[in-house]
């Protein structure tokens, strides 16, 4: 009867690997939202360690020091930062706020390719299960870099994007991100929303 224990927990081990702990799901449950309270009010877990998850590199894309980033916010990260700022809340009052409420899926680009960029010049997809998903928000505006305020304003090298899914649009399928830019480089990131809450 004991020898099959390693048989069973290499099983589960297996399955532990192919199933991920937490994927990107909407609408968020209770457990979720509560999940994500506990998460933004634990003082050490809001910090690069869990956001991290959420920012990425976009490769290819640069200007000397700078790099091209996307961030992705997400219904449960939403609720994970809002809990950290508010004061005298507890996890019946994030239920509350929360439970059946509209929240959106953010993606936000910093962009950065070369000096002196174009207003309105990049092209970006959002792409899902081979379909090109319509924001229903978007924002641009070109990206300066930082520099000494008494210096001279330095030109624009990209571009900012902001764009707003319902989130019911998304799942936990990957998504990618292409984008062209007016002097002809193109980057990819695909985005493994399995991993994400």
């Amino acid at each position: 009867m004991f020898r099959s224990w390693p048989v069973i927990g290499a099983v589960l081990l297996a399955f532990a690997l192919v199933v991920p702990a937490w994927a990107y799901d909407f609408p968020l449950s209770e457990s979720a939202i509560r999940d994500a309270y506990f998460l933004g009010t634990r003082q050490t877990s809001l910090g690069p360690n869990f956001l991290a998850d959420y920012t990425h590199e976009i490769p290819k894309l640069s200007l000397g020091n700078y790099r091209s980033f996307a961030r992705l916010e997400t219904p449960f990260t939403q609720v994970a930062i809002l809990s950290s700022k508010k004061l005298n809340y507890s996890a019946q009052d994030a239920v509350k706020e929360f439970l059946g409420k509209p929240l959106v899926f953010r993606i936000q680009l910093e962009i950065c390719y070369t000096l002196d960029a174009p207003p309105d010049g990049l092209e970006v997809r959002i792409v899902q299960k081979k379909k090109d998903l319509l924001p229903d928000s978007f924002e641009r505006a070109l990206f300066f870099p930082a520099s000494d305020k008494y210096a001279a304003p330095p030109p624009p090298i990209g571009e900012t994007m902001d764009f707003e899914f319902r989130p019911d649009k998304i799942d936990s399928s990957t998504l990618s991100i292409l984008i062209d830019t007016p002097d002809g480089q193109q980057a990819q990131l695909d985005l493994d929303l399995r991993s994400l809450r």
